[in-house]
């Protein structure tokens, strides 16, 4: 009895023995130690410099499971060269510059997890230099035209390249940038400024802590009453502030845009030139609402062609300015609404510098109020409302932002839902010109409307006919212009125009079919009798065919009809349109052939009468020769054919008929340096 009560206890003893000695059974063949080898260089590694393991204890053969290497949360093992002491892991692409993780992880075959080793180490360039980086492209083309029809211009050999190059240096505390655009050309007559390779357009900017200095094309300031925005060629240089996010710049640049390295920095000459600076601060920034307050000022002059005089002769005039603005923007209700206020004041010579008259002081204002509240469920409507006052004085101008229309007022509200598969958007605008009155122009009023919807699903509908057509996108508009005079002077012809616009499409996309379908209807309504009255139906059929991932195919088809109801006549357009394009090889030879045909029937016409037909025909082949690579050059051979035919059935006289054929051999060099970013 003993005994055998003794032999269960012994079982279970022996089992639970068991149980506890196959862990460390599995663990007793992982490495007991794993090491990473030091860098090259002493306190970082180089974007390249391979990743050394070594194990302790067993070897990788013995190991009773997989091991795993894990660099910056991502499985590498696949990319190891194996050792039996130790792992080897040279980047496929250079390491970025900055802080990396690296993990050894154990995975047993009884559901063990390990860490076996962890490391954080930097990478980059050397002790000075944490990152080093140049990337761009070199292009070049060189064509020959071996056929063309008689009264051919132009010559028959033709050269141009251009490309790009942009770097960056960075260390500990600084950091440099630059971008350059180069352009080349064969012709003489093409070239700017007479140079046939010239640096169209360069960037260079250095930050030193708080502090940047900026050379060469940039911009300068944000779009606003006083600055369109839009690119410059200067000088600028500013910091960021310790108050509230502040930041304060200054700037001189070109107040006429220049191209090519003749410019400089658009700022040798003094009669086309500007001067400015602006200051930004974020008094208030949190989870809930945030405000920034900024302002500018600046001041210069322009010189440019005396529009009003027949003489071309006639030198250019030099117009002097300054102005300056403040503005609002912030963002309340937990970032539900936006409030943007902007004041701007200006003063102007219109006439030109020592002209005879004084500059001109103007003002303008701008407000912007947009509510978008955010949707309470995944299925909640989407909307967005908004509301934009902007006044241009009659006297208003400023230097940096010229096109902007002066001496009007405008009102607009907007808005734009979204719901599921459904959005809908719209506006209406009203603006008022001659703000003063003046007898000596028009007042006018236009009004201006537009409603948009739209319906998109991602997914096939249901119904046989439905999912037959394609994934649907259908597009329901309507827009509308009325500009009318509340006054007009004597002598000149009132305005009183209205144009309308309604439009309906429907486009559906299938694996290896696309069509659409479409239909709008336009009339024009000029209530003096200056334009005749016209209404133009159109309607549009277009559809692709990917026949293999190789070989696409596209039709398209437009037919126009307008007419003139007063005078009971109308007009006929046809647009037709088609375009193939195959890849014979993949990578290496690929075609296509591009077809238009238009047809305009308008004998009856008594404005414009015309029976005409255009063809335009344009095939190619590029047969790739060798495919580029970094820092090795690409080559591509082309023979194009381009052919145009017009004939005119009222007057045979101005048929014209034209082809020309070309080959053409390019070369393309993508240049970086240390390589492609992970």
């Amino acid at each position: 009895m003993a005994l055998a009560a003794f032999r269960p206890l012994t079982l279970i003893t022996l089992l639970l023995l068991g149980g506890w000695l196959t862990v460390p059974a599995s663990l007793a063949a992982v490495p007991s130690e794993v090491r990473l080898k030091s860098p090259q260089t002493q306190g970082f590694y180089q974007p390249r410099e391979p990743l050394r393991l070594f194990w302790a204890g067993t070897s990788i053969a013995d190991t009773a499971g997989p091991l795993s290497l894990e660099l910056d949360g991502m499985d590498v093992s696949a990319l190891v060269q194996h050792r039996d002491t130790g792992w080897t892991y040279v980047p496929v692409r250079p390491l970025a510059p900055g802080p990396h993780e690296l993990r050894v992880m154990f995975y047993g075959k009884q559901g063990e997890v390990r860490e076996l080793g962890y490391w954080t180490f930097e990478v980059r360039h050397s002790q000075a230099l944490r990152s080093a980086r140049l990337e761009g492209q070199l292009d070049l083309a060189l064509s020959r035209r071996v056929a063309q029809s008689e009264g051919t211009g132009g010559d028959d050999f033709g050269a141009q390249g251009g490309g790009y190059l942009a770097s960056e240096l960075s260390g500990d505390r600084w950091r440099l940038r630059s971008h350059l655009d180069l352009m080349a050309v064969e012709d003489k007559t093409l070239a700017i400024a007479d140079r046939r390779v010239d640096l169209a357009r360069f960037h260079l900017r250095g930050d030193f802590d708080r502090y940047h200095l900026t050379l060469g094309d940039q911009q300068l300031a944000s779009a606003s009453l006083i600055h369109d925005g839009f690119e410059r060629r200067g000088i600028s240089t500013g910091a960021r502030l310790p108050l509230w996010d502040g930041a304060v710049s200054v700037y001189q640049a070109t107040g006429q845009q220049q191209l090519g390295i003749d410019a400089g920095l658009g700022t040798d000459e003094e009669n086309n030139r500007l001067s400015g600076g602006q200051l930004s601060f974020w008094p208030w920034q949190g989870d809930t609402a945030q405000v920034m307050i900024a302002g500018e000022r600046l001041s210069g002059r322009v010189n440019q062609p005396d529009y009003g005089s027949l003489d071309p002769n006639t030198q250019a005039i030099f117009t002097e300015g300054d102005a300056w603005n403040v503005r609002m923007d912030g963002q309340f209700f937990q970032r539900q609404l936006r409030v943007r206020l902007e004041k701007a004041q200006s003063e102007y010579d219109f006439d030109g510098v020592n002209r005879g008259f004084d500059p001109e002081e103007g003002e303008a204002w701008s407000t912007l109020l947009v509510l978008d509240p955010t949707p309470s469920g995944m299925d909640a409507l989407d909307w967005r409302l908004g509301l934009e006052s902007k006044k241009m004085g009659t006297w208003y101008k400023s230097l940096a932002n010229r096109y902007a229309p002066a001496d009007k007022k405008m009102d607009r509200l907007f808005f734009d839902f979204s719901k599921n598969q459904w959005t809908w958007d719209g506006s209406y605008a009203v603006q008022d010109s001659n703000l003063t009155d003046d007898a000596n122009y028009a007042t006018s009023e236009t009004r201006q409307w537009n409603l948009r919807a739209a319906y998109f699903d991602a997914d096939l509908p249901e119904g046989p006919l439905l999912t037959f057509l394609g994934q649907p996108n259908y597009t329901l508009t309507a827009s509308g212009t009325t500009l009318i005079d509340d006054y007009t002077p004597q002598g000149y012809l009132a305005n009183d125009l209205q144009t309308r616009r309604y439009g309906l499409s429907a486009a559906f996309t299938k694996v290896q079919l696309q069509w659409s379908a479409g239909f709008h209807y336009d009339t024009v309504k000029d209530r003096t009798g200056w334009q005749p009255e016209t209404r133009t139906r159109a309607t549009q059929l277009d559809a692709g065919w990917n026949l293999t991932r190789h070989y696409h195919f596209f039709i398209g088809w437009e037919f126009q009809h307008t007419t003139y109801p007063e005078q009971g006549v109308s007009t006929d357009r046809h647009l037709y349109s088609f375009d193939a394009n195959a890849e014979f090889i993949p990578n290496r030879l690929h075609g296509g052939v591009s077809v238009g045909l238009n047809q305009t029937s308008a004998r009856e016409d008594p404005f414009f009468a015309q029976w005409d037909q255009t063809t335009y025909l344009s095939s190619h082949l590029n047969w790739r020769i060798r495919e580029p690579a970094r820092n090795s050059a690409g080559l591509e051979l082309i023979l194009s054919v381009t052919r145009n035919d017009y004939q005119n059935s009222l007057f045979m006289a101005s048929s014209v008929q034209g082809y020309q054929a070309f080959v053409e051999l390019r070369t393309s060099v993508p240049v970086s340096y240390p390589g492609a970013r992970p």
